[in-house]
Formats: structure tokens, C-alpha cells, sequence
């Protein structure tokens, strides 16, 4: 059985093994701050915050019949605050023209800006590959569960909510848009920037320059890259379009990936959140061939959920076993989230 739950300090082992797979900002490949943001993820849950703004919540997806984590995912309360502000790069054109050469040129500008009461984040999705195209739709669970959260506790996050797609990388720790612009200002390899913005971001705004650059007079390698996802992310942003996430007009200035945002109450998967009563009587079995859904709930275990076929009158399926797996019983409040 798969189920998407908070993560717990017994998890740490299977967490560094996802990481290892990304090694991001959000999931650093690192023993150590991976043990801290579990502590954090957990005191989040557990709504244990001085601020809430302070939040980061961190989903697993367990294999419960393999006994380990195969994915995860995460939300960020807030990013950009006065302690760690949010930096990216705003992408402009510029149009110029010369009548008496009869030339005419669009230029692309970055422009570094910074916020320090940011929007909520979503991140860190990693998923092991021998569990891409299964039939529970796991990369979809792990989408979908931040946003039924959020939808749950709406008070916990902002209004905004963004997230930010890896660009592509030529190899391993090298990115082109990194080594054409902020390995120059930096003196950092992309490994060593992307590490350290995960503990202090003050060095963006010490080295980078202040001034727009131009996009123009980057390699054409360069300038294609530029707010264009890898293909691991692709699919990432299909399932986040589909909620009603759009591209925005920024990009990280490592590596230049490219941020989509969205209102978190006009997202997709938190307007059409419903909550039900689960009735008495637990289904014989699931209903193969009926549309898929995120159920969730809050009961004796904690935060649970798990994808189940809703019938034909758009009721979930649950199963004895699924209501034991997440701790609810007949009466219990759940709640059903269609998958994109």
C-alpha cells in the first residue's frame, strides 16, 4: 500500500537516498540538514512554531509493503523574509531600433530583485523511478497532497504560492547560465552556491551585479536555457498548469529555471477540495476503473493520505485496510482532492 504522510526522524536514511537523486536547494544531499529540516518539518506539523511563517513541511510517500519511502515533497510557509530574503532574477525585453540601418533588435534583460515578505513555496518533489508510471499516480499524489494541505490549513501559508523548476545541467554540478554569469561574480562552482543559498542567501546580494544584464551577450547555449525546465521537470509542470499555475516572469539566478505561481485559493486542487463523512460501512474493495483522487485525513495517526477510485456518484472508495493505513473510522471528516 502507498501512503503520503509527514515525514518522521526514522525516515532520515530514505530521505538522504531521494536527495542523492536531486541535491537541490530545497533537498541538499546532506546528512546533517536533512536531519534539521525533518525537526523542522515535524515542530510544523505538529504546529509547535513561534510563526508560522517559519514552516516547512516535508510529505514522504511510503511503500508501506516495501517499509520505506519511495518520494516526497514539500511546502515552504514562506519565502523571502528579512532574516532569508527570496531572490530571483525578473525577466524584461528591451526593444531597440535604428532607422538609418534599418536594424531592429528585442533584447532580453535580468534584472535582480529580492522580496523579504515572500509568497508559500512548493518543492522538492523526488519520486524513485521504479515507481514512475504506476497506477496510483504517485508523482500526481505527491503534487496534489500539498495543495489539499494547504487547502486544510489556510491560515499556515500565503495567498502566493510559487515554485521553481530545475533548469537543465550539462553534467553533473555544472549549469550553463551558472558558469556563463554567476561563477564570475561568485568565484562558487554551482555545487558550492547552491549549498551554501540553502543557509544564507546575503551573498546573492553582496556579488551579483545591481545593474540589468543582458541577456544578449550570453552564448546562444546560454540564452536557450534561460527559463526553459530540464526534462525531470517537464512533468512537474504539466500537473502544476493543469491546477492553474502560469509561468512568471522570473527565473533563479543560479540556474536559471524558471518560477510558475498561482493563487493558492484559485489553484485547481484547493477550490475543488470537499469534505466528507466516511460512512459506516468500509468498501469490499477498490473500484478499479473509476477516477482517481487524493483522500486525506487528520485522525488517530496524524496527517494520511492516499489515492483511492471514487464510484460512479464521485464518492471515494475506501477499503477496511486504506481506513486502517490512515487511522480514520466510520463518522471521521475526510477529504477528497481530484487528481489533475
Amino acid at each position: 500500500m502507498l501512503i503520503v504522510r509527514p515525514i518522521v526522524e526514522e525516515d532520515s536514511a530514505d530521505l538522504l537516498a531521494l536527495a542523492q537523486l536531486l541535491d537541490s536547494v530545497n533537498l541538499p544531499a546532506e546528512p546533517e540538514f536533512l536531519r534539521a529540516r525533518i525537526a523542522t518539518s515535524q515542530r510544523s506539523f505538529e504546529h509547535r512554531l513561534d510563526d508560522w511563517r517559519q514552516g516547512v513541511y516535508l510529505f514522504v510517500l511510503e511503500d508501506t509493503d516495501a517499509g520505506r519511502c519511495v518520494g516526497t515533497s514539500m511546502i515552504r510557509a514562506k519565502h523571502g523574509t528579512p532574516d532569508a530574503p527570496y531572490y530571483y532574477f525578473e525577466v524584461s525585453t528591451e526593444e531597440r531600433r535604428s532607422t538609418e540601418l534599418g536594424k531592429h533588435f528585442v533584447h532580453s534583460r535580468l534584472q535582480l530583485m529580492h522580496s523579504t515578505d515572500g509568497p508559500s513555496e512548493i518543492g522538492g518533489i523526488v519520486l524513485d523511478p521504479a515507481y514512475r508510471g504506476h497506477p496510483q499516480k504517485c508523482g500526481k499524489a505527491l503534487s496534489v497532497v500539498r495543495f489539499a494541505f494547504m487547502g486544510a490549513h489556510p491560515d499556515w501559508f500565503e495567498r502566493e504560492v510559487v515554485a521553481e523548476m530545475l533548469s537543465r545541467f550539462d553534467a553533473e554540478g555544472r549549469n550553463r547560465l551558472w558558469d556563463a554569469f554567476g561563477a564570475r561574480f561568485t568565484g562558487l562552482s554551482y555545487r558550492e552556491a547552491d549549498h551554501l543559498s540553502a543557509r544564507n542567501t546575503r551573498f546573492i546580494a553582496d556579488l551579483f551585479p545591481r545593474d540589468p544584464v543582458y541577456a544578449t551577450l550570453f552564448p546562444e547555449e546560454v540564452r536557450a536555457s534561460i527559463g526553459e525546465p530540464n526534462e525531470t521537470a517537464k512533468a512537474a509542470v504539466r500537473i502544476l498548469e493543469k491546477v492553474g499555475f502560469h509561468e512568471l516572469n522570473r527565473v533563479d539566478p543560479f540556474d536559471g529555471g524558471p518560477y510558475y505561481g498561482a493563487a493558492r485559493d484559485a489553484i485547481v486542487s484547493v477550490r475543488e477540495r470537499r469534505e466528507l463523512v466516511l460512512p459506516s460501512v468500509p468498501a469490499a474493495s477498490d473500484a478499479p476503473g473509476g477516477p482517481l483522487a487524493l483522500l486525506s485525513a487528520e485522525g488517530r495517526l496524524g496527517f494520511r493520505a492516499a489515492v483511492l477510485h471514487l464510484d460512479a456518484d464521485g464518492a471515494p472508495v475506501v477499503p477496511a485496510a486504506v481506513r486502517e493505513a490512515l487511522g480514520v473510522a466510520a463518522g471521521d471528516r475526510v477529504s477528497v482532492t481530484p487528481l489533475p
